[in-house]
């Protein structure tokens, strides 16, 4: 009989440590070479004083706004202020400190001749958005000249950040539900940063500005109460959303949101974005409706009736978008790594004229009650997933905007499979909105025919495993057969033991050696060199992370197979997988005849 301890191929491996040690010839340091003070010039900064123009809360509006700001004396920074003094032309840093440095110098900066800026920050790193947080920074320039002293006396730092606030107005405020439950509020965005304005809030929020030219969203959301004066209030999710373009450091963006006119259960809104730039002008944008937000009108959703000349859905592909979309184990393969889908949900929503899609979201359905446990797990509250202009669903669907003002919602492979794993009928209502707030709704029927996911974890062979055909292996086999394999749950692996029916191929004594088990379970490994053999063989991760609340994971167990020829045993060798999570448990068989 072969040796066991040939089943992995162990052995020891020694490791060296090699110790190296350097000696330094004795050295004679001179004195340095003197400067050549006829090549240098000076640059005092002694008497420099860094002011900051701080914003004065004061407010003009109306027939006054277009005058400039009231003049604001700049108080003196901090001393903890960062000075920097930077060579334009070679971009080093040829001195740097604090604003205290600066005082405590008694001689003047010798530089080589040039120019020079001479930058003033505050202490503070700038946060990429946070409440009352200001942040001020400016710079000059200046020459050095040969042989000469040249003096900077003062520099003024001035808003380094955008600064936001938001105001809505008591009469828009008393339409909205304020019971916890989905209160109003406006969400202010620049990119993936964000910050949210409850219905009262009063603080001004600073946003890092990553480029010169930036873009925030503002996003409106709540429940509207539908129905007239009167009547018992129907309230209603309404999300709308404002893009607000070319905004820059230094600029204090006022938003304000109130009501234009009500009437026939209808309601117009009114954005209105003041710019303030301190010490300068200020520049008052009233956004019109050429922005996506601008005099929005919300009609009644409570019937959700499309409105006739709203977007119009089509799905790609030949289908019907009338008739169900089936995910049937034919339109996916298996054999690729992670599995592709042959046919993906494709739709376009095209808005008609001249108008734009503003917005558009998903609210899903089904009898199936662990797909709407995922989606609430996911934190899809309502099982509402945003689709545009934020895609709340970047892992299952690309969405984007292409052709004359068309948008693309197209669900990717992941998407697919996704759907595939929860037997049933799922409905995807599609509501689309465009700039001239013209809404329609869609129904999408989605009939998943083959699933495991309601009785237990999805489990499939990988690059053409089949757990229906035992493989024939043999020590010959050059290069040995891959084995690997794919589980998928909605809710978390919340089990796994696997049964090793060796017979004479493993024996229970060849396990023990090898510091296993006919029987284990994964989640929990009886010893920490279990643990260690699993993690070597592709039973667990490689990182040491564990099975448990795992969605989807990979085995890829090809290094076992070389192991099952290793003794002189002959026959049949199973592993018998039993996985578990809140759906039920699956049960399945990897299963191998070794031969000599």
């Amino acid at each position: 009989m072969k040796h066991t301890n040939h089943l992995l191929h162990l052995g020891c491996a020694a490791l060296l440590m090699l110790a190296t040690a350097g000696c330094n010839r004795d050295r004679i340091d001179f004195d340095n070479t003197p400067t050549d003070t006829n090549q240098v010039g000076y640059l005092s900064l002694s008497g420099l004083h860094v002011g900051v123009s701080l914003d004065t809360e004061t407010l003009i509006s109306g027939h006054a706004a277009s005058a400039p700001m009231n003049t604001r004396a700049a108080t003196e920074a901090d001393e903890s202020y960062k000075v920097k003094v930077t060579n334009n032309s070679t971009h080093e840093v040829a001195w740097e400190g604090t604003y205290s440095d600066i005082k405590g110098l008694g001689a003047p900066i010798e530089l080589a001749p040039g120019t020079y800026s001479v930058e003033a920050l505050s202490p503070d790193e700038i946060q990429p958005v946070a409440w009352e947080s200001p942040a001020y920074g400016g710079s000059t320039q200046c020459t050095v000249v040969k042989k000469e002293t040249t003096t900077v006396q003062d520099l003024v730092c001035t808003l380094s950040n955008i600064k936001t606030s938001v105001e809505l107005s008591a009469d828009l405020k008393d339409l909205f539900l304020n019971d916890g439950t989905n209160d109003l509020k406006t969400t202010v965005a620049l990119g993936e940063t964000s910050q949210e304005f409850t219905r009262d809030e009063t603080r001004c929020a600073y946003f890092h500005a990553p480029e010169e030219s930036n873009e925030l969203t503002v996003t409106l959301s709540g429940s509207y109460n539908v129905n007239g004066e009167g009547e018992e209030p129907d309230y209603q999710p309404v999300t709308m959303t404002q893009t607000i373009p070319d905004v820059k450091a230094g600029q204090w963006r006022r938003i304000a949101i109130s009501i234009e006119h009500a009437d026939e259960g209808n309601v117009q809104f009114k954005v209105t974005i003041e710019t303030w730039v301190y010490d300068a002008p200020i520049d008052v944008d009233v956004m019109s409706a050429l922005y996506t937000f601008g005099e929005e009108e919300i009609p009644d959703i409570d019937s959700e009736v499309s409105d006739p000349n709203g977007p119009q859905l089509a799905l790609d592909g030949g289908h019907d978008i009338a008739a169900p979309f089936v995910l049937s184990e034919s339109i996916f393969d298996f054999d690729f790594t992670p599995v592709r889908c042959n046919d993906l949900i494709s739709l376009t929503a095209t808005p008609q004229g001249t108008a734009t899609i503003t917005e558009a979201y998903c609210v899903f359905d089904s009898d199936n009650a662990s797909f709407l446990t995922a989606l609430e797990q996911a934190g899809y509250a309502d099982h509402r997933v945003a689709l545009w202009p934020d895609n709340g669903a970047t892992e299952y669907a690309v969405v984007r905007a292409e052709g004359a003002n068309q948008l693309l919602i197209k669900v990717n492979d992941a998407g697919m499979y996704g759907l595939y794993n929860y037997k049933g009928t799922h409905t995807a209502k599609i509501v689309v909105t465009d700039s001239e707030n013209r809404r329609t709704y869609t129904t999408l029927t989605l009939q998943a025919t083959q699933s495991t996911s309601a009785n237990g974890p999805a489990v499939i062979g990988l690059n053409g495993f089949d757990f229906n055909t035992r493989y024939t292996i043999s020590p010959s086999d050059n290069p040995s057969m891959k084995a690997a394999i794919e589980v998928t749950s909605s809710t978390g692996i919340s089990g796994f033991e696997i049964e090793i029916l060796g017979g004479e191929v493993l024996p229970d004594e060849a396990l023990t050696m090898l510091n296993l088990a006919s029987k284990m379970d994964l989640l929990h490994p009886a010893t920490p060199e279990m643990k260690a053999r699993l993690q070597e063989l592709g039973f667990l991760p490689g990182d040491g992370s564990s099975l448990e609340g795992a969605t989807q994971v990979q085995f890829d167990i090809s290094e076992f197979i070389p192991a099952m020829t290793a003794l002189d045993g002959t026959g049949d060798c199973d592993f018998r997988l039993k996985i578990t999570d809140a759906s039920g448990t699956t049960e399945k068989t990897m299963m191998f005849h070794v031969v000599h």
